[in-house]
């Protein structure tokens, strides 16, 4: 089962947003692999109610860094932010009524990962530049 594992091209000049980074990353590994183990509703719902309200409360936090820093990206990051928790809202509805189903999985493997990574690097690290000229 594939992983997702933070590196320094992930870095976005803000530790606290970097961490938080980290902590969705480890709760998106730790879902995949409850769903592809079978684990108990339970567990996999846990995991879902973490993962779905730390983002939201990561999401507040950069969003309130690009504004401060003027990141030129800020409004496309927004936007996929509001994205991305409709992606996640409709794979946690698609749980709730048909349980970790192999295609849910695989689903949310490749949509979720990828997005998140690829967010990351293109789109977060964009801030540290945004911080640099101010703090010059």
């Amino acid at each position: 089962m594939p992983t997702i594992n933070w590196d320094p091209s992930m870095t976005t000049g803000v530790e606290s947003l970097d961490n938080q980074h980290k902590q969705l990353i480890t709760w998106l590994n730790e879902l995949l692999a409850a769903m592809t183990l079978g684990q108990g509703r339970a567990e996999v719902s846990s995991l879902l109610d973490k993962l779905g309200g730390y983002a939201v409360m990561h999401f507040d936090n950069e969003e309130d860094c690009m504004t401060k820093y003027n990141c030129p990206v800020a409004a496309q990051n927004a936007a996929a932010h509001k994205d991305f928790v409709t992606t996640f809202t409709g794979f946690r509805e698609e749980y709730e009524k048909t349980g970790a189903t192999a295609h849910l999985v695989v689903r949310i493997e490749n949509e979720l990962m990828r997005w998140l990574t690829t967010h990351i690097r293109k789109t977060d690290t964009q801030l540290a530049p945004c911080i640099r000229s101010t703090i010059s």
